[in-house]
């Protein structure tokens, strides 16, 4: 791809000339000052509604071929992938196959241990659990010998209770013990702070949970506001951390995407995030390869095609991550859309063609690439999938199956 910027490198554009040009753009939209901020009246998280229905990005023939490839995998499970295989697929998905979890099996296995215990086994560690801190997920980092049914990332889980739409109330069946999703929020902002290696999901999880509450107090008597959380977001080089840092990005265009109804940050707090979306919206602009992917070293400005170094899994990791934050972020700061229609349709071409070993071995950053896809369709993954010829052809083996059944014997 020829750049139309190209002497442009990683943070050339200066802070303020696109600070300025977003004020221009807001002040044309009519945007009003924040009102003073207030708790959040309801239990339900705040919802995110994609902004872009283009069938150029993926077809809906497309998006049934990619979802059907993406379905929870059927092997021993791993609680990382459940966390994003419902993340995926909601609590409602059926895929008319028991061999396949259903969403509301996946939402029993993270929400209720004795579900939990039916599929992994009776030995295993509880993944939800109370601890002197209040109610805890049993991370990776813990080290016991069942890491593979531990939550991978901090707040991940939480973050896709968030997403899921289940709100602060929700139950949690603990081993010998209940709790609410609201406990173990509590716990989460008890624990943060502003060192933590990973905050990405415990940012998604303010937004959608807490959000506009301005401010907290951790267990070690500091106050985390929403000033120090964005500051703490925009502050990094844009590949650092989990993702090639792309969560980051996620945590942000949520966090505006919410305030598009709520109107509660102020203009200094969403202009900071703006910029950091418009300098990285830049950098895509300019790093895509030809074929429409990005690698690992898109930070770096130079072209995506120069990168020898970066495999498949990590061009569908990179490219699925970037639209799918991008599918959030306000038109101000969007590259072109044929940027997004090259990645789309590589991302489209490349995810049939991939082996069901590399799937499951990779499905966390596959699952991304997949969601991203239906965002830009403005879809629901289970959506696009029941009703695209995948789930009509899944629908009509069930029937089959059912109607070659024996019948049940009857007794007088």
């Amino acid at each position: 791809m020829t750049s139309p910027l190209p002497t442009l490198s990683r943070w050339t554009v200066p802070p303020a000339v696109i600070a300025i040009a977003l004020l221009v753009y807001s002040l044309a939209t009519g945007r009003s000052t924040p009102a003073p901020m207030i708790l959040p009246e309801s239990l339900a998280p705040h919802s995110v509604l994609p902004r872009y229905n283009d069938p150029r990005v993926a077809t809906d023939e497309q998006l049934s071929d990619v979802l059907d490839r993406v379905k929870p995998p059927r092997t021993a499970p791993l609680t990382n992938n459940l966390i994003h295989s419902l993340r995926l697929w909601g609590t409602d998905a059926d895929f008319f196959d028991p061999k396949v979890l259903s969403g509301k099996q996946m939402l029993g296995y993270l929400t209720d241990d004795a579900k939990f215990r039916e599929i992994v086994g009776e030995n295993a560690p509880p993944l939800l659990q109370r601890t002197s801190e209040g109610i805890t997920i049993r991370g990776f980092e813990d080290g016991t010998n069942s890491r593979d049914t531990s939550s991978y990332h901090n707040d991940d889980l939480l973050a896709t209770y968030a997403e899921s739409g289940l709100a602060r109330d929700y139950p949690l069946a603990l081993r010998d013990d209940k709790a609410t999703i609201n406990d173990l929020l509590a716990t989460s902002l008890r624990r943060f702070h502003l060192d933590r290696l990973e905050y990405e999901w415990t940012a998604i999880t303010y937004a959608r949970y807490v959000f506009p509450q301005p401010m907290w107090s951790n267990k070690f008597g500091e106050t985390i506001t929403l000033d120090l959380l964005i500051d703490e977001l925009v502050k990094a080089p844009p590949e650092h951390g989990p993702c090639n840092g792309l969560h980051r990005l996620e945590a942000m265009t949520v966090l505006c995407r919410i305030d598009d109804d709520l109107q509660k940050l102020t203009p200094k707090q969403r202009m900071k995030m703006l910029v950091y979306m418009k300098r990285v919206s830049l950098l895509l602009e300019q790093t895509q390869s030809r074929d429409g992917f990005w690698s690992r070293s898109w930070s770096t400005g130079q072209s995506s095609d120069v990168d020898t170094k970066s495999t498949v899994y990590d061009k569908i990791l990179v490219t699925g991550h970037q639209i799918e934050w991008l599918a959030y972020a306000p038109p101000e700061v969007q590259p072109p859309q044929e940027t997004i229609v090259r990645a789309g349709q590589w991302l489209c071409r490349t995810l049939t063609e991939l082996d069901d070993k590399a799937i499951v071995d990779h499905y966390g950053p596959y699952s991304h690439a997949a969601r991203a896809l239906c965002l830009w369709r403005s879809t629901t993954p289970y959506d696009a999938w029941r009703f695209g010829a995948a789930g009509q052809k899944a629908r009509d083996s069930q029937g089959k199956a059912a109607d070659s059944a024996p019948a049940a014997a009857t007794t007088n």
